[in-house]
C-alpha cells in the first residue's frame, strides 16, 4: 500500500481559510510505484478542490515538474496551482531553510520561471508560459443567459462576449458588468452545465481542449483594503464558483492589454476575487505588449499559506 505525502495551501492570500485551497501531492521517489494519470485524477476527486497538483520527484535541483488536475480533467496550466507551487518551493517547504534553489516549474504548458518578489510578505511571481488566442466566435447573449439568467437586466439583446485562451486548453469568456451590485447577482450556471468545448463551436479548430471559464468582472472598483482601484471578479464553471482563478486573471489582463493597451509598454493589474464567497483573493498580473502588439510577457504574482499536511493512500491502478 503506497502512501503519498500531501499538504494543502490557501493561495492568493496571507490568511488561512482565505484565498483558494490547493492540494499538493508528492509522488513517490520509486518509479516502480509511479501513479498513472487515472490514479492522480481519482485522488483529485477525493480532495474535491478546484485543483490538485502532483509534484514529481526532483531530478534537477533547479526545476520541479508538476501535473495539474481539476475534478473534470488534467489541464496544462492554472494560476493558483502555479503560485501555490512557487510559494511552496520558494517560501514554505522545509527544505527552503536549507537553501532550496528551485527556479522554475515544468508544466504541460511549458517551463515557468519563478522567483520571490517580496521577501517581507513572501509574495512570489511566475512568468506564465502563454500562447494567447482571441477566438473568431463570441459567446452570444442568448448562450450567456442560458447559463446565467440572473444577469439579464444588465445587457442589451444584441451584445456578445469575447472568447480567449491564455494557453491552448485554458480558455475564458469575459463578461464585463457595470457595478458590484450587478456582480452580486451572478449565480452558478443553471443546471450546473459547462460551456461546451469539444462539442461546441466556441473555440477555433485546434483549440478545443480543456475548459471554458465564465469570468465576470467590474473595472475600477475602489478597494477598502488596498485603498486603490482594482478589478473585482467572479468565476463560474458550471455549478462551481472559484475563489481565485489565476489563469482567468492572467487571461483577462492579456486580453485587455491586447485590445486596449499601449504597444511597447508594461501593464499592471490587481484583481480581487472571492469576496462574495468570504474568501478574498488578491491576484497580481503584469503584462508586456510588444511594439507589434504581441504579448511578450505575463507575470502572475501572489502569496500562499499552509493549512494542513498528511498522507493519502494511492488508489489501485486500473
Amino acid at each position: 500500500m503506497t502512501q503519498l505525502r500531501f499538504v494543502t495551501l490557501d493561495v492568493f492570500t496571507l490568511k488561512a481559510y482565505g484565498g483558494n485551497p490547493l492540494a499538493v501531492v508528492f509522488l513517490p521517489e520509486d518509479e516502480s510505484t509511479a501513479l498513472t494519470q487515472s490514479q492522480k485524477h481519482i485522488i483529485t476527486k477525493e480532495f474535491n478542490l478546484s485543483e490538485t497538483i502532483f509534484v514529481h520527484p526532483a531530478r534537477d535541483s533547479s526545476k520541479r515538474t508538476i501535473d495539474i488536475f481539476t475534478i473534470e480533467c488534467e489541464i496544462p496550466f492554472a494560476g493558483h496551482p502555479t503560485i501555490g507551487a512557487a510559494s511552496w518551493f520558494l517560501c514554505l517547504a522545509p527544505e527552503v531553510a536549507a537553501g532550496s534553489n528551485v527556479t522554475s516549474l515544468v508544466t504541460k504548458s511549458g517551463e515557468i520561471p519563478i522567483s520571490i518578489t517580496d521577501a517581507a510578505t513572501q509574495a512570489v511571481s511566475a512568468r506564465i508560459a502563454h500562447n494567447t488566442r482571441i477566438h473568431a466566435s463570441r459567446l452570444s447573449i442568448k448562450d450567456l443567459l442560458y447559463y446565467h439568467p440572473s444577469v439579464a437586466p444588465f445587457f442589451a439583446s444584441d451584445v456578445s462576449f469575447p472568447l480567449f485562451s491564455i494557453v491552448n486548453g485554458m480558455s475564458q469568456t469575459f463578461i464585463e458588468l457595470p457595478s458590484l451590485e450587478a456582480l452580486a447577482t451572478v449565480t452558478t450556471a443553471t443546471g450546473g452545465e459547462l460551456v461546451p468545448v469539444q462539442n461546441g463551436n466556441h473555440l477555433d479548430e485546434g483549440w478545443k481542449n480543456g475548459l471554458i471559464c465564465v469570468y465576470f468582472f467590474v473595472r475600477d472598483v475602489y478597494d477598502d483594503v488596498t485603498k486603490q482601484k482594482v478589478i473585482r471578479t467572479r468565476m463560474m464553471l458550471g455549478q462551481f464558483e472559484d475563489p481565485a482563478t489565476g489563469s482567468s486573471a492572467s487571461g483577462l489582463a492579456a486580453y485587455l492589454t491586447l485590445t486596449e493597451g499601449q504597444a511597447g509598454e508594461e501593464h499592471k493589474f490587481h484583481v480581487v476575487q472571492g469576496v462574495e464567497m468570504g474568501r478574498r483573493s488578491d491576484i497580481g498580473v503584469k503584462t508586456t505588449l510588444s511594439k507589434d502588439r504581441v504579448i511578450e510577457e505575463v507575470i502572475l504574482t501572489g502569496t500562499a499559506v499552509q493549512v494542513s499536511e498528511g498522507k493519502i493512500i494511492a488508489p489501485d491502478s486500473e
